[in-house]
């Protein structure tokens, strides 16, 4: 089966497209995931601020408790305005959860139900069964697991956006130890010393803050840094650090008369909302980041859109005018060839032998599209070429028999037999060339 050049060119046109399409497709599938890549992690990142607003809110809740169940009576009144804003944080954050059905919601979702139990630890503070330990615990495990969620934030392409994800993540474990290291001193302030074993475990809260601090300037960048170290530099938390230097010189010992419980708590809040402040400029730097990488990827996107819109237009163009210069013009030609050589040329020689020569005009040349490529201009020529040979061969065999004929007429009985040999030789080569078939 015999394939045309149109098909050919076409099948020239889809493999080189195909191959194109591959490849952009690949490129722009690299753009857009890096898109969504981004956007995830900026809406991730600004569920992280929602869900440490909670956390906040917990830490808050607790250092109160613990101070009211460990005798510190003045803050009993400041426990329903606590609980009210806990609660108020835990709407907002499933409020933040609607409409999303990812593995980050969900998981977002079963830790809110251990914050169920805190009814219960709220009604035995109230009735005066709960114990510091009780509360302690039932108020950071779930404390642990809410600010533990990693949001999808460590699968952060960008090194300078993964970089900060690390630093909010270990900025909200910084928060968490010193929040407890203050609930266990305020829990323990009444009694004048640690209970049981919380003096070990005052210890470990604090070496986990400091080894948390020293890993946060691994991460941080130096304006994060600095935010930091002024938000520790304030007078409440110098006065807290201050505080805890007391308890860890006391060797489990806290004395009343030096730490003063509602100027404990006072330090404590203001440390924590400074520590809250330093999360909410890294959850900003996060959105900002991924707000620009995301800009960046929709940029270009739209780039390699309109890149592979003019790439396969240009291909289209090309194969256009590949048709149009040659596969259309050579069927034009083609079809010319065909009636020059069964009709036209036949009847101009036949033209020519009766009309005699200079009478019959030579046949015109093939007609050529303008848009034609030289080489079917060159085709053209070739065909003209052909004939305008013929034409001149008919135009000789024309005047050759016209010349015989003046020979027959013209010569004397004496030589008309050498004459009628050299016609009859004539009249066999003339025959022969006036055979249109054999001429075409």
């Amino acid at each position: 089966m015999h394939v045309t050049i149109r098909a050919r060119l076409l099948r020239i046109l889809v493999l080189a497209l195909a191959v194109l399409l591959a490849l952009l497709g690949a490129a722009a599938a690299e753009q857009f995931s890096a898109y969504r890549n981004a956007a995830v992690t900026a809406a991730n990142a600004r569920l992280s601020v929602t869900l440490q607003t909670l956390v906040h809110a917990l830490q808050k809740e607790r250092g109160l408790t613990l101070g009211h169940l460990g005798g510190v009576r003045q803050f009993r009144d400041g426990l329903p305005a606590r609980r009210r804003a806990t609660d108020t944080a835990r709407a907002r954050l499933e409020a933040a959860l609607r409409g999303r059905d990812d593995t980050v919601a969900a998981a977002v979702r079963v830790s809110l139900r251990r914050l169920d139990a805190l009814v219960a630890i709220r009604r035995h503070t109230d009735d005066g069964t709960a114990t510091v330990e009780e509360a302690f615990d039932g108020f950071t495990a779930p404390i642990i697991v809410l600010d533990r969620l990693g949001l999808g934030l460590d699968d952060v392409r960008d090194g300078r956006l993964r970089a900060a994800c690390q630093a909010l993540r270990i900025l909200g474990g910084v928060k968490e130890f010193t929040a407890e290291e203050h609930a266990l001193v305020l829990g323990a302030m009444p009694a004048g010393r640690f209970r049981s074993d919380d003096y070990l475990r005052f210890l470990q809260l604090r070496a986990g803050r400091l080894a948390a601090l020293e890993s946060f300037g691994r991460s941080a960048t130096v304006d994060q840094r600095r935010r930091l170290d002024a938000a520790l530099g304030t007078p409440d938390a110098v006065r807290a650090l201050a505080y805890e230097g007391t308890a860890v010189r006391g060797g489990g010992r806290l004395g009343s008369r030096t730490l003063v419980p509602v100027t404990r708590w006072e330090s404590m809040a203001s440390t924590l909302n400074g520590l809250r402040s330093v999360q909410i400029s890294l959850g900003r730097d996060i959105e900002d980041r991924a707000a620009a990488l995301e800009g960046a990827a929709r940029h270009g996107l739209l780039l390699f859109t309109l890149f592979a819109l003019g790439t396969v237009a240009t291909l289209g163009h090309l194969a256009l005018d590949c048709v149009r210069s040659v596969s259309t013009p050579l069927d034009a030609v083609a079809a010319q060839a065909r009636e020059m050589s069964g009709t036209r040329l036949p009847l101009t020689l036949v033209a020519v032998r009766h009309g005699g020569p200079g009478r019959t005009p030579p046949p015109a040349p093939l007609a050529v599209p303008g848009r034609a490529a030289p080489e079917v201009r060159q085709v053209a020529e070739a065909f003209d070429r052909v004939q305008r040979v013929a034409y001149d061969l008919a135009v000789q065999q024309a005047v050759l028999c016209r010349d015989t004929a003046e020979l027959r007429s013209g010569a004397g009985r004496r030589e008309r037999n050498p004459v009628r040999r050299r016609v009859g030789a004539l009249d066999g080569l003339e025959r022969e060339d006036a055979d249109p078939a054999a001429l075409a």
